[in-house]
């Protein structure tokens, strides 16, 4: 027996003396730093260089780099006996190389201090410069937590942090942290001081990088003041800004079972303040306050009271279960609170008791009493006018394991809800409806509409759907005078519409009535899969364009009584709509409209025949008088890459006109376009007999582009401004026959610039840097002429409906001479002051 032990013995002397030599041998203390830079590699992804390791049972030598940032130094006593130690250490990280970390420092950070102690219950102290503050800290760590706490920390600043952080400069102040915390039974005891001052705010890089416009005032000033003792944390906050306070006077942390009992009180005296942040209008005052438990970071209980609604307005959270009372509380201020102002007002009461905060298990009821709707604000919000509305509104509904029972009821002057009832179930989205509803009499929407209504509206319906997805549908309507059936056992869907007068549909619709006349439609869908979608529709509409509404939509003087007659058939085969269309109406005529619409893609390919009989009853478009008659054919094609367009025609003012819109940017050839046509077609003076082929090519995003036109052989024709210059010139400048002609328009906008240069035998005229305003008319065009041995100068200003010319005198002076003699020209001289009146009175009498 004592040979076994006596082995046993031996052998852990070996064993021993081996780990010894091997721990602490060169060998041993090189294979440790090995180790240690793998594991650091692993973890972090970051580089660690042990320069210099070496440990004895008594000492402990490091120096070592992290990334050539970072350099650590430790060095000090060992008692493997103990546990213990008594080291020095020393941290540096050096600002221009932390860069490489995307880390950015002011200034070099530093801290060095000491750790005594053993593994269970050591001290450590450090000072440094980091973040702009001289920093001291002594704690101590007895079990691995922090139990005493020696902090000094001031003047640290948010920009340096934010920037070590790598964030954008947000804010600029100051963050102070003090603690005094000692140790009575080993347990800590002291208090803490946190105040944050944020002097600045960069509203710009918020609203940049967060889509947030923060109000006026957002700087931050904060404090919390904190008493520890008995393993508690007694606290107290305040936060303020230009527009709120948060406040809290008994917080309460237990540090042994990890539970938080705080109350708070939140202030905003004037809503107003923080429409810029929200983006809706407000109004009023905002109080809340009350008392709240957390329990191992779980809401544990909650105890609220809301102020500046009106009425009471109380929420209590207990042992899971949530009780919501809202008594008398204002509608008009709960929807002045979310942006709508003062749309409607009553008396709204609410019962909710909720075993749990995902909401399977609850109970709820609702109503509001003596409820208007203003008429002013909902035309602000619809710009219809509707008549002064009361309601009365009742509601329930009742949740067991996530299924939801309810029922609703609606009174109001203008519809009635007479029965809502049905369940939800949470768990797989399916819903069940049963539904009631009637609009007793359609002339209460008279106001609308924009003419006198009558009749009713009724709805019956039976629906269930599963994750949006109809089961089974059963609907019956008395609608705008007709009516609407559909059924559908959730494999398809057949419809019926019949009759519907169409203004008393846009008007339930809430749209503006933009046309009356008759719809007609029938459907069948043979596959609900929104994805692969397939039926046959067709649909017929007829009726007169309602002048008023289409007026103000399209900002022009709509004329009255334009009809119109719409035949629609679509063929849907996995999505794909192929339709066939035809449109014939007292404006324009579509004979044509075929394509195909991809409802999933949302693309568009159609081909389209275009017939405008008559440009005059178009003029109002332009607001100017037109003329003339054009047939067209085109495409139109429309998916996510933009529109691809195409219109052609073989006689627009007796050219043939070859256009294509791609990206926004039109490009248009007009060949052996007749200018006369054109200039009558369009209502601007007719000054010339002859042909042209023109080039386009504008953008209609920026509604900039360019025009060049080559004219053919052509002369001017006889007006005003030719009989003027005949009078001048005592030659007949129409039987000038040019030969060569070219412009050139620049157009942005409204204002078109334009040069021209005309020459025939005998003639000459050019024009440099005229201009047009497209929208009013007005004209600014110098010009330089001659005619014969006559050279002169002058412009035309006006509109181009009321054309001015004026004549430079110097320059007629000095042409006369040369054709009449030096004699001629002080009788000339004196008769050139007239010219101007003469020939704006020939325009005038024109």
């Amino acid at each position: 027996m004592k040979k076994i032990l006596y082995a046993l013995l031996a052998f852990f002397l070996v064993l021993f003396v081996v780990i010894y030599g091997l721990i602490f041998s060169s060998f041993g203390n090189r294979l440790i730093a090995n180790v240690a830079q793998t594991k650091v590699k692993e973890l972090s992804g970051l580089d660690l260089n042990i320069s210099h390791f070496s440990l004895s049972p008594s000492f402990l030598n490091l120096e070592a780099n992290l990334n050539q940032i970072a350099q650590l130094k430790i060095e000090g006593n060992l008692s493997l006996l103990s546990l213990g130690f008594e080291l020095d250490y020393a941290l540096s990280l050096n600002k221009n190389l932390a860069k490489t970390l995307n880390l950015n420092l002011k200034e070099n950070l530093e801290l060095n201090g000491d750790i005594i102690g053993s593994i269970k219950d050591f001290e450590a102290k450090g000072r440094g410069r980091v973040f702009g503050s001289n920093l001291n800290y002594d704690t101590r760590i007895y079990n691995f937590s922090p139990i005493a706490l020696n902090l000094d920390a001031k003047n640290l600043k948010i920009e340096e942090i934010l920037s070590f952080l790598n964030q954008a400069p947000y804010a600029s102040g100051e963050l102070n942290a003090l603690a005094k915390i000692s140790t009575k039974d080993l347990k800590p005891e002291g208090n803490a001081i946190i105040q944050l001052d944020m002097s600045s705010i960069n509203y710009k890089q918020i609203q940049k990088d967060f889509n947030l416009n923060l109000p006026p005032n957002s700087n931050l000033k904060s404090e919390i003041l904190a008493i520890i003792k008995d393993n508690q944390i007694h606290a107290t906050s305040q936060t303020q800004n230009g527009y709120l306070s948060l406040t809290s006077q008994k917080t309460l942390y237990d540090l042994t079972n990890n539970t938080l009992n705080t109350d708070f009180k939140l202030q905003i005296p004037d809503l107003t303040k923080l429409e810029s942040l929200t983006k809706t209008k407000l109004q009023g005052s905002l109080g809340l306050n009350g008392n709240l438990i957390f329990a191992n970071n779980v809401l544990d209980s909650l105890n609220a009271k809301l102020d500046g609604l009106g009425g009471e307005f109380n929420a209590k959270l207990k042992d899971n279960h949530l009780a919501v009372l809202l008594n008398a509380v204002r509608l008009e201020k709960i929807l002045a609170l979310a942006g709508y102002g003062a749309l409607a007002n009553g008396s709204l009461n609410a019962n909710l008791n909720s075993k749990g905060l995902d909401f399977k298990n609850f109970d709820l009821k609702a109503n509001i009493d003596n409820g208007k709707i203003d008429s002013k604000e909902l035309k602000k919000l619809t710009k219809l006018e509707f008549p002064q509305t009361n309601f009365k509104l009742n509601a329930t509904a009742n949740a067991l394991n996530g299924k939801i029972n309810y029922n609703a009821l609606l009174a109001s002057t203008l519809l009635n809800i007479k029965k809502l009832n049905g369940s939800y179930d949470l768990n797989n989205a399916e819903l069940a409806l049963n539904t009631e509803a009637f609009i007793e009499d359609l002339s209460k929407f008279n106001s609308i509409a924009g003419q006198k209504l009558q009749g009713e509206v009724t709805l019956n319906a039976k629906a269930k759907l599963e994750n949006s997805n109809i089961q089974s549908l059963d609907a019956n309507a008395n609608l705008a005078g007709g009516t609407i059936k559909a059924n559908s056992n959730g494999q398809n869907l057949n419809f019926d519409i019949n009759k519907l007068d169409l203004a008393k549909l846009f008007i339930i619709a809430g749209q503006p009535n933009y046309a009356s006349g008759i719809l007609n439609a029938k459907g069948v869908l043979t596959n609900l899969d929104l994805k692969k979608l397939n039926g046959n529709v067709s649909l017929n509409a007829k009726g007169v364009l309602n002048h008023t509404a289409l007026s103000k939509l399209l900002e022009v003087k709509f004329p009255n009584n334009a009809n119109y007659d719409l035949n629609a058939k679509a063929n849907i085969n996995n999505s794909l709509v192929n339709f066939d269309t035809n449109l014939n109406s007292s404006l324009a005529n579509i004979p044509s409209l075929k394509g195909s619409f991809d409802l999933n893609n949302v693309a568009l390919k159609s081909t389209f025949k275009l017939n405008l009989n008559d440009f005059s009853k178009l003029g109002f478009l332009l607001e100017r008088k037109l003329s003339g008659k054009a047939d067209f054919d085109g495409k139109f094609d429309f998916n996510a890459k933009g529109i691809d367009a195409l219109l052609i025609s073989e006689n627009l003012f007796e050219a043939k006109l070859n256009a294509s819109l791609k990206n926004n940017q039109l490009q248009a050839t007009l060949n052996g376009l007749n200018l006369s046509s054109l200039a009558k077609g369009i209502d601007i003076i007719d000054l010339y007999q002859g042909k042209a082929n023109a080039n386009i090519n504008y953008n209609l995003l920026n509604e900039k582009g360019d025009i060049k036109l080559d004219i053919n052989e052509g002369h001017l024709k006889e007006n005003t401004i030719t009989k003027a210059l005949q009078i001048l010139t005592l030659k007949d400048v129409t039987k000038e026959a040019f030969n060569t002609a070219h412009a050139n328009a620049h157009i942005d906008k409204e204002h078109i610039d334009f040069n021209l240069n005309m020459q025939a035998p005998h003639s000459h005229i050019i024009i440099e840097k005229g201009s047009l305003n497209s929208k009013n008319g007005a004209l600014n065009i110098p010009f330089d002429a001659k005619i014969d041995r006559a050279n002169f100068k002058g412009f035309i200003t006006g509109t181009s409906q009321k054309p001015k010319i004026k004549l430079d005198a110097g320059s007629v002076i000095k042409s006369l001479g040369k054709v009449l003699g030096h004699e001629a020209t002080k009788p000339a001289q004196k008769a050139s002051e007239g010219l101007d009146k003469l020939f704006n009175k020939l325009l005038k009498d024109q």
